[in-house]
């Protein structure tokens, strides 16, 4: 089956579902209808070239031959303009609202780099999937959660039974541990690629013990981890939700661990004394990475239950 076919019968398909041509040999279009702001928008990130007066099938053509610089296509209906982009858009993007206007993508062409890219593919169930954080990377699981507040969220740290110890050194923290389906940690590398996008927000799910259980969260609009260069250095700001802040008082705050001390206190390692690792301060309001279930040395958000209650369920997410 030659390329026009392909497109010609792509075309005669009704597009208001996410609807994909697979075929061995061919690359295929997806319209994007998870990301909501890209829906009847345009942006001007990206933008490699526009035609006037064209139709949706030569817009996609010229896309296909464009080769790789082309990654995406915004198809007006109304103004039959096409305007094509050398990157896979997301929400974060700077877009514009332009009636009769569908986002397109290249639904094979580009590795996704976050869970926010794989559910705008189309992919929204809750689960494990692998992403590709740069360019150079071989690609690492991740849990994403696609329910939460619109789903598309990276997590990178979980705690539900304890049955991955926390209490790990500085390489075990840098490259990650445990197991995306339970409890992990997925890497500070790999968090401060992620977090080097622009406008990344952080989410923290908490569950603290009691009858009933208390179920809150904790909101931030932008959430960085330098290099380790930088030993990692957190910038939070931006809160909002119903957990309380108990992280903003560890923003600018190096990470430590039990065989790296970065604390700002000069008496202890605040990682070795409450059996964990964070970005202690002298040395915490809260410690997600502390022993599960330990008293005073446990999984702390103190502005939700206390310095002295373990949450028996964290996560932390960003996207």
């Amino acid at each position: 089956m030659g390329l026009h076919s392909t497109l010609f019968i792509f075309l005669t398909l009704d597009l208001t579902i996410n609807v994909c041509i697979v075929t061995a040999l061919e690359r295929y279009f997806c319209e994007n209808v998870k990301c909501s702001n890209l829906k009847n928008r345009v942006c001007t990130n990206y933008l490699l070239w526009t035609v006037t007066d064209t139709r949706k099938s030569q817009c996609f053509l010229k896309c296909l031959t464009d080769g790789e610089r082309c990654q995406a296509v915004f198809y007006n209906d109304i103004t039959r303009k096409c305007q094509g982009h050398s990157s896979v858009l997301t929400s974060q993007d700077n877009c514009l609202v332009e009636d009769g206007t569908k986002y397109y993508h290249k639904c094979t062409a580009r590795r996704p780099g976050n869970c926010q890219e794989i559910l705008c593919s189309g992919q929204d169930a809750t689960g494990v999937y692998t992403i590709y954080p740069d360019a150079n990377s071989n690609g690492v699981n991740v849990r994403c959660d696609m329910d939460t507040d619109g789903g598309g969220w990276t997590v990178f740290q979980r705690r539900v039974d304890g049955s991955v110890d926390f209490y790990r050194n500085w390489a075990e923290y840098k490259f990650g541990f445990g197991n995306a389906d339970t409890e992990y940690w997925l890497g500070l590398e790999t968090i401060h690629k992620l977090t080097s996008q622009a406008n990344v927000k952080l989410r923290v799910d908490l569950i603290a013990p009691g009858s009933p259980q208390i179920m809150a969260y904790a909101a931030f609009s932008s959430f960085t981890v330098g290099d380790e260069t930088s030993n990692y250095r957190l910038t939070v700001a931006g809160y909002s939700g119903n957990a309380g802040d108990s992280l903003s008082n560890h923003s600018n705050m190096m990470f430590t661990t039990k065989d790296k001390d970065n604390d700002l206190d000069g008496n202890i390692n605040c990682a070795v004394y409450f059996v964990g690792a964070w970005w202690y301060n002298k040395c915490h309001l809260s410690s997600l990475n502390g022993l599960y279930g330990g008293y005073e040395k446990g999984i702390n958000w103190k502005t939700l239950s206390g310095s002295s209650v373990s949450m028996t369920f964290s996560a932390m997410k960003l996207k």
